[in-house]
This record gives structure tokens, C-alpha cells and sequence, in this order.
């Protein structure tokens, strides 16, 4: 009965022992490994400069971090189909060979964040991982990301890109991460999100674009956002955030926008009207134009401090002025003005700028301002009319005017006023709104006139009176001596 004890004791222990050292055996020397609570290979901070070969092909867990590893062949894990867990972060790699992760079916996370010399992946790189799920590629020297990186990752739920040097994402670049719910891009050197780039993203919950040089964003950038709950968009070169961009997030509660430059004028407005709706938390919009308003809360403005539109070349404020009425009212600034389907039309395009200033070949409209004398006045067929001297305009030898320009800022009036109009006659400017008395001066003949004419006509009329008065003073002399 001993002897049959001591036999079985004797095998447990020969069974153990060849146990034990084949776990030895299969793993790095420089490495540890252990197998609870699940097979994990430590190779962590020991100075590799590449990944050690005789990794146990059962391996769930690989802990390469902090290392000098420059180099992840096409081969270096291609036996290790039960790895769930890869750490590579914080080495030098600079190259990534094609299909590296191919076979790795059960994958679920992959940190290769913290390489600054990672300037670029291929679109081959994460093909098969279909359960992955959480994918650290921050802190890397990422310029771009091409087409068909993400290709296949439909189990992705957290992706970190921030602090590379993105400068550009491109349409459809997420389109098949219908589960992400985590993307972070801060700290990149993205300048616009243009409509296509989220589509897809049905599923997202946090989206982190702080940090960055956006100065544009789509109108339909955000559409398919429906759950997104936290948007960071400060410190970038923002100016104006329209209500229709934010309309699409209808489950936002956390927003933060400070740090822009943000212009608190008429554009403004429909991003003022969705705030009135919004019952998240959300930072300050401190307004950097018009300087009226700089450093206050766009949230906290009543909606008149946002009549007036800025001119977006120089921030000078731009109005539309009435001229003074019949009434004697003083000019004062009108709301923007309406396009004819009822929508506001408050601030000029570069191209419709040019329909505020008036244009000296063009006959001008009667009742605008600086009404200039058409060369199909009716004024100059008339050849009894001596020509106007103007004190602003010098006839030139060839016959035309020459005219002084109005180089103030669009909307603002003339530092000299134009007097034409008061000089004209009553016949030719009975339609016009003077905006200053008329002169109450009679009528002279000037010095230069054009033609003599008038002035000729006029001092013979005159003689003629005279001589009807002398001959009517002789009359009544001659009738006085008669009678008496």
C-alpha cells in the first residue's frame, strides 16, 4: 500500500516538474511570464531594441512597453492567435510591416501610442482585427490617415489620435466604426471639418476637437452625431458656429467653446437662439469683435446687440443709413437687410460688396444719396441752362467731370457733402429727400457760364423796363401842367 503511494507521489511531482519548466523554457529570458490570471508575457523597460523571439504561442497578454524597439515585422506575433491584450507604446518605432497584426483575431487592444518617429500606417495595418476595441495611436507623428485605416474595425469603441500632427482627415475616413463611442483628436493641426468626415458615427459619445486650428466647420458636419453627448471645441480659430451646425446634436450636454475668436454680430444670432434652447452645461463665448462687446458672454446678450454685422476684411462695423427724412428724423441704423425669400441677409459676400458703393457710370437711382448728374440728364438737353459750378467737381478740358471718391468705410457718409442736388431746379428735384436745408441764395449769373445767352436776354429785358418807366414818368408830367 506504500509502495502504491510513494509510486503516485513520485509522478505528481515528475508531471509538475515537466511543467514548470516548459513554462520556462517558452518564454524570453530577459522576460517574465506567468499564467494567471491569464498567460502574460512582461517584457516591459528592459531597453529591447526589438520584440525578443520565443514568445509562448498561448500567450493572452504582451507587455512591451517603454522599450527601443524601432522595428514590428510581418512575423513577430503571427502565432499568438489567443493574444487579447498588446502593449508596444512608448518605443521608437518607426515602421509597421503590412499584415504585422494579421491573425490576431481575438485582439481587443493595441496600444502603439508615445512613437514620435510613427509618421505613417498603412491601410493593411489593422485588417482582421474584428474584435478589437480600443485602439491608442496618440501621441505618435501621424500627418495623415489615408483611406481604409480603419477598414473592418467593427467592434472599435475607444480611438485615440490626439496629439499627432493631423492636418487633415478625409470623407469617410470612420464610416465603418458604426460602435466607436470614444474619438479623440485634440492636439492635431486640423483647420476644418468638412461634411463627410464623421458620417457613420452613429454610435458616438465623446468627440474631443480641442487643440486644434479649426477655423470651418460643414454645416452637416454633425448629422449623424445624434448621441453625442460631449463636445470639446475650445481654443481653436473659430469666429462664428452657426445654430444649424449644432441642431444635429440633440443629445449634447457638455460643450465647451472657449478660447476662439468669437464675433458676436448678426452671424451670431442663430447660434445665440439654439443656446436659448440648450439645457447642457456649457463654457463662456467670450466676444473678441465688435469692441464694444469684447470679453462678454455671447450666451448672456440680448438679441439687439446683434442687429449690426462686421465687415469681415478690416472688422470695421457696417450699417445701412437712412438719409434724413421729410420729417427731420436724425439717421439711425436699420436691421439687417432681407433677401426676398424672408431670410436675413445681414453681412456683404466680397462679391456683394460692391452693391453699396455707387458707381459713377451707372445713372443712379433718384433717391440714393450720391445722385450724380447722368450724362442722360434731361438738365443737359435743355441749351438755355448755363452749367452748374460745382465746388467739389472741376470740368476738365475733354469735357468730363472728375469726382471725388468716397474712400470712408461702406455705410458711413462723405466728409464733404454734395450740394448738387440743392442747386438744381425745383422742376428737376421735386422727388429727392434733401438731408440739409436747401440754399435760400437768389439765382445770380455766374462769372464763366457757358453760354451768354441767358445773361444777354436778360439785360435787354431789363433795359426795356426802363424805358417803359421813363416814358410813363414824361406822361403823367405832361398831363399835370396841362390841367393846370
Amino acid at each position: 500500500m506504500k509502495t502504491t503511494i510513494t509510486g503516485g507521489s513520485k509522478l505528481l511531482f515528475l508531471v509538475l516538474c515537466l511543467n514548470v519548466r516548459h513554462e520556462v523554457k517558452s518564454c524570453p529570458d530577459v522576460c517574465g511570464c506567468y499564467s494567471e490570471p491569464r498567460t502574460t508575457v512582461s517584457c516591459q523597460q528592459l531597453g529591447l531594441a526589438a520584440i525578443p523571439s520565443g514568445i509562448p504561442i498561448r500567450s493572452q497578454r504582451i507587455f512591451l512597453q517603454n522599450n527601443k524597439i524601432t522595428f514590428v515585422k510581418s512575423t513577430s506575433f503571427s502565432n499568438c492567435h489567443n493574444l487579447t491584450v498588446l502593449w508596444l507604446h512608448s518605443n521608437n518605432i518607426s515602421i509597421i510591416e503590412p499584415g504585422a497584426f494579421y491573425g490576431l483575431e481575438r485582439l481587443e487592444e493595441l496600444d502603439l501610442s508615445d512613437n514620435a518617429n510613427l509618421k505613417s500606417i498603412s491601410s493593411s495595418t489593422f485588417r482582421g482585427l474584428t474584435r478589437l476595441h480600443t485602439l491608442h495611436l496618440h501621441k505618435c507623428s501621424l500627418s495623415d490617415l489615408i483611406i481604409g485605416t480603419f477598414h473592418g474595425l467593427f467592434s472599435l469603441q475607444y480611438l485615440y489620435l490626439q496629439d499627432n500632427k493631423i492636418d487633415n482627415l478625409s470623407d469617410d475616413l470612420f464610416i465603418e466604426l458604426a460602435n466607436l463611442t470614444y474619438l479623440f483628436l485634440y492636439g492635431n493641426k486640423l483647420k476644418m471639418v468638412s461634411e463627410n468626415v464623421f458620417r457613420g458615427l452613429v454610435s458616438l459619445d465623446r468627440l474631443l476637437l480641442h487643440q486644434n486650428k479649426i477655423n470651418q466647420i460643414h454645416p452637416r458636419a454633425f448629422r449623424d452625431l445624434g448621441k453625442l453627448v460631449t463636445l470639446y471645441l475650445f481654443n481653436n480659430n473659430l469666429t462664428v458656429l452657426t445654430g444649424e451646425i449644432m441642431s444635429h446634436l440633440v443629445s449634447l450636454q457638455y460643450l465647451r467653446l472657449n478660447g476662439n475668436q468669437w464675433i458676436c454680430d448678426c452671424r451670431a444670432r442663430s447660434l445665440w437662439e439654439w443656446f436659448k434652447n440648450f439645457r447642457g452645461s456649457s463654457s463662456e463665448l467670450e466676444c473678441h469683435a465688435p469692441a464694444a462687446l469684447f470679453g462678454r458672454d455671447l450666451k448672456r446678450l440680448q438679441i439687439s446687440d446683434l442687429n449690426g454685422c462686421l465687415d469681415a476684411s478690416n472688422q470695421i462695423r457696417t450699417s445701412i443709413f437712412s438719409t434724413k427724412t421729410k420729417s427731420g428724423k436724425v439717421p439711425t441704423a436699420e436691421a439687417p437687410l432681407m433677401a426676398k425669400n424672408g431670410s436675413q441677409r445681414c453681412c456683404h459676400s466680397e462679391t456683394d460688396k460692391s452693391s453699396m458703393i455707387y458707381d459713377t457710370k451707372v445713372k443712379s437711382d433718384p433717391s440714393s444719396y450720391n445722385s450724380r448728374i447722368s450724362p442722360n440728364n434731361p438738365l443737359k438737353a435743355k441749351g438755355n441752362i448755363s452749367k452748374i459750378k460745382y465746388s467739389e467737381n472741376d470740368p476738365s478740358k475733354n469735357g468730363t467731370v472728375k469726382q471725388r471718391l468716397n474712400d470712408a468705410p461702406v455705410g458711413t457718409f462723405s466728409n464733404n457733402e454734395d450740394q448738387s442736388l440743392s442747386k438744381l431746379k425745383t422742376e428737376f428735384t421735386e422727388n429727392f429727400e434733401h438731408s440739409t436745408p436747401p440754399s435760400r441764395k437768389k439765382t445770380k449769373c455766374l462769372k464763366k457760364t457757358k453760354s451768354n445767352s441767358q445773361c444777354r436776354l436778360s439785360q435787354q429785358g431789363n433795359s426795356s423796363a426802363v424805358q417803359h418807366n421813363i416814358g410813363l414818368m414824361f406822361s403823367l408830367l405832361w398831363l399835370s401842367l396841362t390841367f393846370s
